[in-house]
């Protein structure tokens, strides 16, 4: 008569067993996305001199500025949901601005503006090196 442990044990193999049955494993030459190793190019390793990063990241910096400004200048703005005119005392015009809109829709523009998904920052880092002489384009 066999003890518990010993028929658990079996059991334990027999699920085991069909494990194994019903996931193949992947050869090796895969790794765990499913690609090959040919498939996979080594990604190529760049190098920078300390003078390379700084012209690297001046230029990274001037580019998102530029964007940010032409996003700042393409805000559409509605004066009648910024800008409130009253009467005051004496019949002087009193203006109060609404900064929490206007800064909400610069806020807008500017991210609807940069883009920070893998690809944009890919080619915008892609179209610096090319400008430095780093790599050719494409």
């Amino acid at each position: 008569m066999k003890t518990v442990m010993e028929q658990l044990m079996e059991i334990q193999d027999k699920l085991d067993a069909l494990k194994a049955q019903t996931q193949p494993e992947m050869p090796s030459e895969f790794d765990s996305a499913g690609f090959s190793i040919e498939d996979r190019e080594p990604e190529p390793k760049i190098e920078f001199t300390r003078e390379q990063l700084i012209t690297f990241a001046t230029k990274l910096a001037e580019r998102i500025m530029d964007k940010c400004k032409e996003a700042v200048i393409d805000t559409n703005l509605d004066a009648d949901n910024v800008v409130d005119l009253s009467m005051g005392y004496g019949h002087q015009i009193d203006v109060e601005l609404d900064t929490d809109a206007i800064a909400r829709s610069i806020h807008d523009e500017i991210d609807g503006t940069i883009e920070l998904d893998v690809d944009s920052v890919e080619e915008e880092v892609r179209d610096i090196m090319v400008d430095m002489d780093m790599i050719q384009k494409n």
